[in-house]
């Protein structure tokens, strides 16, 4: 396996989907992985990086369609089960 520092953004993202575990914790959520993603892509900014330019685009492209929704949103959009399903309000027992 080559290391990370040597793996391309394409390669980079494979391996940190494959294991979200090693970057987010073993309880990974949504949430956690929008905030990994969200600091990769400000790191690489202040640094001189692109971080994640281009990727809303691409979402609404593969979505078909824009709205008001930052990246995070429209990932929803495109997941299973839709927005919905991952926005339900938390239930108190």
């Amino acid at each position: 396996m080559r290391q990370i520092i040597e793996m391309s953004e394409r390669e980079y993202f494979a391996y940190v989907g494959k294991r979200p575990g090693i970057f987010v914790g073993t309880a990974s959520s949504f949430h956690q992985l929008t905030a990994f993603l969200t600091g990769y892509d400000q790191h690489a900014i202040r640094h001189g990086g692109q971080g994640l330019t281009g990727w809303h685009e691409w979402l609404v492209t593969r979505r078909g369609r824009n709205c008001a929704h930052a990246w995070p949103g429209q990932v929803l959009h495109i997941a299973p089960g839709g927005l919905e399903q991952h926005h339900r309000p938390a239930t108190r027992g």
